[in-house]
C-alpha cells in the first residue's frame, strides 16, 4: 500500500496523460476489491446479528433488525436502502460463489455487482445458481458493458422463469397510470405514468423526431422540441379513429413470436420484456385460459387505435446469432442503415456507457477512408461521439461476427461487442468450436495492454 501511495503521489504531479489514465484504471480495480471485502463483512455482520437475536429470543419477527442501519452507519451512508443491499449480499455469497470470486478480484465494480444481483432477487435460489454456473462458463459475458446493459442481460435470463409474473405485473402497473400537474413558478410542471408499450412508443417517437428536427438546424434544444411536439399532439384535437403515428422497434425470434417460445423480446428504449406481452400486442387478446396482458380498462382505448404491424425479418449469420449487415457508399448513414445500427447495438458502443444510441458513427472516420457500412458503423450517444475525436482515441473493427471494436485511449485498450441478437452470449461458429482455446488466446493477446 505504501508503494502504491508513493507511485500515485508522483503520477499526480508529474504523470503523462497515459500514466494518469492507467493509474485511475488500476485504482478502480483495487477499489472494487475493497468493496468486495465490505460486502463480505456486511454479510458476516448480518449473520452475527441474526444469531445473537435468535439466542436471546428477541426480535423474533425480524431477526436481522438493526444490521442494515449498522452497516450503513459504518459506510457513512443513508440506511434506507441497506436492507435491500443485505439481501443482495446474501445472494452473492450463498447462491453465486463464482460471481463473488470475480468481485474479489476487482473484475466488477460495486455498481455492476448491484446491476447483476438486483434482477436475480426475483427468481428462486436454484435458478440463481444456474445463472452463476452460466457466468462461470462465459466469464466475459459482461465485458465492457454499462450497468444498464448488464441489468438488461440478467433480466433476459430471469424472464425465462418469470414470464407470466411479468404479464400480471404489467396489468397491475397499467391500473396505476396517471398524470399530475403542479405549478412551478412561471411554469406548469406535469408528471405521470403510462403502461410500458404506450410509454416507450411515445418516448421513442419524441426522441427520434426531435433528433431529426435538430439535425435540420432548428435553434431549439432537443428538450424544447420534445416539449413542443408533445403539447402539439395533445392540443391538436381528437377524432373517432386515432391514427397511431408511433413506432416500436423490437427484436424477438420467430419461435417466440409464432410458437410461444419463452425467449424474451428486446424493446428498443426499454430493454427485455416478456414475449407474451409482445405477442398479445401484435395479435390481440389470447385464447381463453392464457395469460392476458390487456385488461378491460384499456380495451375501449385500444379498439380506437388505427395500428399496422410490420414484421421485418433480420437474418443471422450461419451458426451464430449475429444480425446481417447493410452497406452504403454515402458519407451520411441512410435512415434504414441507422435504424439497423440502433437495433444491432441497442446501447452506445463506448465501454461502460449507459446511453442509448442517438447517432450513427464511423468507426474509422470517413475522411480517413472509412466506408459507410454496418461493419464500419456503430451506435453512439451524442456525448461519446464527440469524445472519440480526442487526440489519442483510436477505434477499429476487430471482428465482423460478432461485431467487435477495439478502442485505444491513452494507454487503455477495451473490446466492445454488439449484444447477441438471441441468447445471452455470442456462440462461436461451429467450424471454429474445435479451435476455441486458440481463439481465446488470440483474443487475449488482441486486447492486452501494450508492454
Amino acid at each position: 500500500m505504501q508503494e502504491l501511495e508513493t507511485r500515485l503521489a508522483w503520477i499526480e504531479y508529474h504523470g503523462t496523460k497515459d500514466e494518469c489514465a492507467r493509474a485511475i484504471e488500476e485504482l478502480e480495480t483495487v477499489t472494487s476489491a475493497y468493496h468486495y471485502h465490505q460486502s463480505a463483512l456486511a454479510h458476516q455482520l448480518e449473520k452475527e446479528v441474526f444469531r445473537d437475536h435468535e439466542e436471546r429470543g428477541v426480535n423474533i419477527d425480524d431477526l436481522t433488525r438493526g444490521a442494515a442501519s449498522t452497516v450503513a452507519m459504518a459506510r457513512s451512508q443513508d440506511p434506507s436502502t441497506y436492507r435491500g443491499k443485505l439481501v443482495s449480499y446474501r445472494i452473492l455469497f450463498e447462491d453465486t460463489p463464482n460471481l463473488a470470486q470475480c468481485y474479489s478480484r476487482g473484475e466488477y465494480t460495486e455498481a455492476q455487482i448491484e446491476a447483476i444481483l438486483s434482477p436475480l432477487k426475483k427468481i428462486d435460489a436454484e435458478y440463481r445458481t444456474a445463472f452463476d454456473d452460466f457466468l462461470r462458463q462465459n466469464p466475459d459475458m459482461f465485458e465492457s458493458q454499462g450497468t444498464r446493459q448488464i441489468r438488461d442481460t440478467v433480466t433476459k435470463f430471469t424472464l425465462q422463469y418469470l414470464e407470466d409474473d411479468q404479464c400480471h405485473e404489467a396489468e397491475d402497473a397499467a391500473q396505476k397510470r396517471h398524470i399530475r400537474f403542479h405549478r412551478d413558478g412561471d411554469l406548469i410542471r406535469f408528471s405521470g405514468c403510462l403502461p410500458v408499450i404506450q410509454g416507450v412508443a411515445l418516448r421513442e417517437h419524441l426522441r427520434h423526431t426531435s433528433f431529426t428536427i435538430k439535425q435540420h438546424g432548428d435553434p431549439r434544444t432537443r428538450s424544447q422540441i420534445e416539449a413542443d411536439l408533445l403539447v402539439a399532439n395533445l392540443v391538436s384535437g381528437s377524432r373517432k379513429k386515432l391514427p397511431l403515428a408511433l413506432s416500436l422497434n423490437l427484436i424477438m425470434t420467430d419461435r417466440s413470436l409464432f410458437l410461444g417460445d419463452k425467449e424474451p423480446a428486446f424493446l428498443e428504449g426499454y430493454g427485455y420484456i416478456s414475449s407474451q406481452i409482445i405477442r398479445e400486442m401484435i395479435a390481440g387478446p389470447p385464447i381463453d385460459g392464457e395469460v392476458s396482458y390487456r385488461n378491460s380498462t384499456q380495451e375501449n382505448y385500444l379498439e380506437q387505435l388505427d395500428t399496422v404491424t410490420e414484421i421485418v425479418r433480420l437474418y443471422t449469420a450461419p451458426g451464430d446469432s449475429e444480425l446481417v449487415a447493410m452497406d452504403s457508399k454515402a458519407r451520411l448513414f441512410p435512415e434504414k442503415l441507422r435504424a439497423f445500427l440502433r437495433v444491432r447495438d441497442r446501447y452506445c458502443r463506448t465501454p461502460f456507457c449507459n446511453g442509448l444510441v442517438e447517432e450513427a458513427d464511423h468507426i474509422i472516420q470517413h475522411h480517413l477512408g472509412g466506408e459507410t457500412s454496418a461493419g464500419n458503423g456503430d451506435g453512439k450517444c451524442s456525448l461519446c461521439n464527440k469524445a472519440k475525436e480526442l487526440p489519442g482515441w483510436d477505434e477499429y473493427m476487430a471482428l465482423d461476427n460478432p461485431h467487435s471494436i477495439i478502442i485505444n485511449n491513452m494507454g487503455m485498450r477495451y473490446l466492445s461487442k454488439s449484444p447477441p441478437a438471441t441468447g445471452l452470449v455470442h456462440q462461436p461458429f461451429p467450424q471454429l468450436m474445435c479451435d476455441s482455446k486458440w481463439i481465446q488466446g488470440f483474443r487475449r493477446r488482441l486486447v492486452q495492454h501494450p508492454g
